[in-house]
């Protein structure tokens, strides 16, 4: 290194590489507040990019709001298989059932937005309680990041077959001629199998006795046993026991047949008109989700419900695949929250 002396020249020397080093500090100073301005905006960005770009990098699960066995358990493992190899990374069930749906609602609500916590939400759990709870918040546009539809699950209308209607209309007269006589079971009070219970009381203008269960395996078990007479469930938890005989289909509550039960009528060639009930499977996650994350789970359900194979596992259980991205599963929700609502508000059924 040069060395200065205290003359002159060395001193004129000494002040112009202080002014040099002083420019130097001050556009270095500039740089690096204008450099951390911009590493701090991109930040957000970045992570999110990043965590897209990454996603998953362990396992996805999709928690389902009611106990294994069910229509929405049967959905969930279905889809569970086909979005472990189009994400890679392995997706399972987390079956947290009870008190309608609501005890799994809110596990997923407080987990972490990072998309690996889902859940499987079906009409009741992401419609009807939002009317039924008052005291707690139920409200799942609110608390949800919407992802989109899985499929949808049209309802029947079936007995034990000991009891002694083959047909709708003869059930109807049964149930009028021996009104609080006959029991029906469902999946808890204010469930979509209840409300669609009370909705046929009304059309029909009959009395049955509605007994609540903790979910919708229980209720089947009762109806299999005689303990209860008739139940209104989806079509892939009755399948097999309509099949077995066991259970007799009186009505498909649709405007169309299904193929896999093409000698069951529908409610309205059946003689109740109108009578229309069905479920939905949808995914979401909890919100705050990243957006890029909720595209990445969009597109792999979309690509996932695409594949014939996985068409065809979800007809051979009564679903019809139906995807949709995020603004139209909202959209979805509002048409339903129309529908219920007024329904839930005409029976009184408040559950706290």
């Amino acid at each position: 290194m040069a060395a200065y002396s205290l003359s002159d020249g060395g001193l004129k020397r000494r002040e112009e590489q202080r002014a040099v080093a002083s420019r130097l500090r001050l556009g270095l100073s500039r740089w690096s507040r204008a450099a951390l301005l911009g590493m701090i905006l991109a930040m957000p960005y970045a992570a999110h990019v990043t965590a897209a770009d990454a996603y998953p990098d362990r396992p996805v699960r999709v928690i389902v709001p009611y106990p294994a066995g069910g229509a929405a358990d049967v959905v969930a493992r279905i889809t569970a298989e086909y979005l472990t190899e189009e994400l890679g990374k392995q997706v399972f069930i987390d079956n947290r059932g009870g008190a309608g749906g609501t005890i799994g609602t809110g596990i997923a609500a407080e987990a972490p937005a990072d998309g690996y916590s889902l859940v499987m939400h079906t009409i009741s759990s992401a419609v009807l309680n939002k009317f039924l709870y008052k005291n707690i918040d139920m409200d799942v546009g609110n608390r949800f990041a919407p992802i989109s539809q899985i499929g949808t699950a049209t309802q029947l209308l079936v007995v034990n077959s000991n009891v002694p209607a083959k047909n709708l209309q003869e059930f109807v007269a049964l149930l009028k001629s021996n009104p609080r006589k006959y029991r029906y079971g469902s999946s808890g009070l204010g469930a979509i199998m209840h409300l669609g219970g009370e909705l046929f009381g009304f059309m029909s203008q009959t009395e049955a006795v509605h007994i609540a269960y903790k979910g919708e395996a229980q209720a089947m078990k009762d109806t299999l046993s005689g303990q209860t007479h008739f139940m209104i469930g989806s079509a892939p938890a009755l399948l097999p026991h309509i099949r077995s005989g066991k259970l007799r289909a009186l009505s498909v509550n649709a405007d169309h047949r299904l193929a896999l039960l093409p000698d069951v009528p529908t409610s309205s060639e059946a003689g109740l008109p109108g009578y229309i009930t069905f479920n939905w499977y949808a995914m979401f996650a909890p919100l705050g989700t990243p957006e890029p994350i909720v595209k990445r789970l969009n597109e792999a359900v979309k690509k996932a419900m695409a594949r014939p194979d996985a068409q065809k596992r979800f007809a051979d259980v009564g679903i019809e695949p139906v995807t949709s991205d995020p603004a139209a599963l909202t959209a979805e929700l509002k048409q339903q929250d129309a529908f219920w609502g007024p329904l839930i508000e005409r029976t009184g059924v408040k559950l706290d």
